[in-house]
């Protein structure tokens, strides 16, 4: 049983104590709880006049996208709780679908259709790389990140709760924040990316990222719908490429490995230390030379 539980080992070199690696575990399943309770709340409410849609769910999302360095070392537990979260994230989108097949709303039915289809391919993916291939983690998080995605979550929900609020808007689970959040912490290890895919998926999510909360604003400002449509398609080509990066950062051949990079700055370290043992001996030498020829110059005038 213990070893069926037992979290990483590796905690001392990654800056990772007891209480940071069960949040890790605890947290994605809160903000799947939170999803489908946001799903459920909307489904029950939606005709009636209320200010609550999708507020909570919009704050833990992002911790849903960490599952993929979960500290699970058991690979049939491990296995289990990818499982688990899939369960949780389809029964929240098979709410959602519900509320706009009851709408009527061909558009979204299938936009959230195809949020089911992106977590199901996810999965499969997170259960490939962790606990088939035990892959090694890149985007590796510590306690320190924690505390960066809840500060930087305050500044942001600070301009986006109004319109949560606003009766006049109906502003659903978005994961745009949590993209604001993570393209921030992917960036952090933009000098170990090698290859075109992994760099060029990078810049491709940040733009999507930036054209679907603008265009949502100007959803806010204009009213008209088919900028709500515009930035839907932007957010859900954005988990796309989220998605990809977690995936791309658990092959090799598109990251620079750890030790690799240490070595090669150690070795330029190194290099300038040599080189300013070298400039301080040519120095001291033509110092030397320089007092000799003093030294010389003196004697002969004196014979």
């Amino acid at each position: 049983m213990v070893s069926i539980l037992r979290l990483s080992e590796k905690r001392n070199d990654q800056g990772q104590d007891n209480f940071f690696l069960w949040s890790m575990v605890i947290l994605p399943i809160l903000a799947q709880g939170a999803y489908i309770f946001d799903a459920f709340y909307y489904l029950t409410h939606h005709s009636k006049d209320n200010a609550y849609e999708g507020l909570l769910s919009t704050i833990l999302i992002v911790f849903a996208y960490l599952r993929y360095c979960s500290p699970i070392e058991s690979r049939v537990t491990l296995f289990i709780y990818y499982i688990f979260l899939c369960l949780l994230s389809e029964i929240g989108t098979i709410g959602y679908m519900i509320i706009f097949i009851i709408k009527k709303d061909l558009f979204f039915t299938i936009v959230y259709g195809f949020w089911g289809f992106i977590e199901l391919i996810m999965t499969i993916m997170l259960i490939y790389c962790r606990v088939l291939m035990k892959y090694e983690i890149n985007f590796i998080v510590e306690n320190k990140h924690l505390f960066h995605f809840m500060s930087r979550l305050e500044i942001i929900l600070a301009i986006f709760i109004p319109f949560y609020i606003n009766k006049n808007f109906t502003t659903l689970t978005k994961d745009s924040i949590a993209f604001f959040l993570l393209f921030d912490f992917f960036s952090d290890s933009y000098v170990r990316f090698q290859g075109i895919w992994i760099k060029s998926t990078l810049y491709l999510f940040v733009t999507t990222v930036t054209v679907a909360v603008a265009v949502e604003w100007l959803y806010f400002g204009a009213k008209l719908h088919y900028y709500e449509q515009i930035s839907a398609v932007s957010e859900l080509i954005s988990a796309c490429l989220c998605n990809l990066l977690i995936i791309l950062q658990f092959f090799p051949y598109h990251f620079t490995p750890i030790h690799i990079t240490k070595i090669a700055r150690e070795g330029f370290i190194f290099q300038q230390r040599l080189s300013m043992d070298l400039m301080n001996k040519n120095e001291n030498q033509h110092v030397n030379i320089e007092k000799s020829d003093k030294i010389d110059t003196t004697l002969d005038s004196y014979c």
